[in-house]
């Protein structure tokens, strides 16, 4: 079913060396994702893999706020690793984390959680901020979301991590990004005269792993 929304968002996006991946996944689904969704306000926690893109893996874990991550329960998690959890860390590659507030919704949330997500980050300069958010809302997610198999989106401004600006969109399909419907969606609106001021772009398409 599809889980409750908060505010917040915890996204880690990461590799893994080659020869501990069996336990890596066993671990991440096992011990640490359960671990964490024991934390009050921690509202879930799903795991994908990258079908295009990279980092190859991405754990998001839906937050009743950000505040969450400064509570007791969590700070004790963190700064008390379990035995296993200090075995797989140090072996992370390429590892990048940020932490979210939603900015802002469109569409409805499917049913049953969607099989795929695409996540982009990126950057604009502050002095363009006001007109990129105006063309991020009105016209460049709605029209996204108006893609047949593109279910809804969500934006999100970081609270720790770089870029600041984090999109979600739930789809049925991994191939949907590379439609015409897509890309036609994708020129909408003022889409020629924000382009320029779109910084450090990072897509990634992934596959829910977790929960199977």
């Amino acid at each position: 079913m599809a889980t409750e929304s908060g505010t917040g968002l915890l996204v880690v996006w990461t590799d893994i060396a080659p020869e501990a991946e069996p336990e890596f996944n066993e671990w991440y689904n096992s011990e640490h994702i359960p671990q964490l969704l024991g934390v009050k306000g921690f509202l879930s926690g799903k795991r994908y893999l990258a079908v295009d893109g990279q980092p190859k893996y991405a754990a998001v874990y839906e937050l009743a706020d950000e505040n969450v991550l400064k509570n007791d329960a969590f700070l004790q998690v963190r700064e008390n690793p379990t035995p296993w959890t200090r075995k797989m860390v140090p072996l992370f590659r390429n590892t990048q984390r940020g932490v979210f507030r939603k900015i802002f919704s469109y569409g409805e949330r499917p049913v049953k959680d969607a099989e795929f997500v695409l996540t982009v980050r990126l950057n604009t300069p502050p002095e363009h901020e006001k007109d990129f958010t105006a063309w991020y809302n009105e016209d460049h997610v709605p029209a996204l979301v108006g893609v047949p198999g593109v279910y809804c989106a969500r934006r999100y401004l970081a609270v720790e991590g770089d870029p600041r600006f984090l999109a979600v969109y739930e789809m049925h399909d991994s191939t949907i990004p590379k439609t015409p419907e897509w890309e036609t969606a994708r020129k909408y609106g003022r889409t020629a005269q924000i382009r320029p001021y779109l910084q450090d772009l990072q897509a990634i398409v992934g596959r829910r792993i977790y929960p199977a």
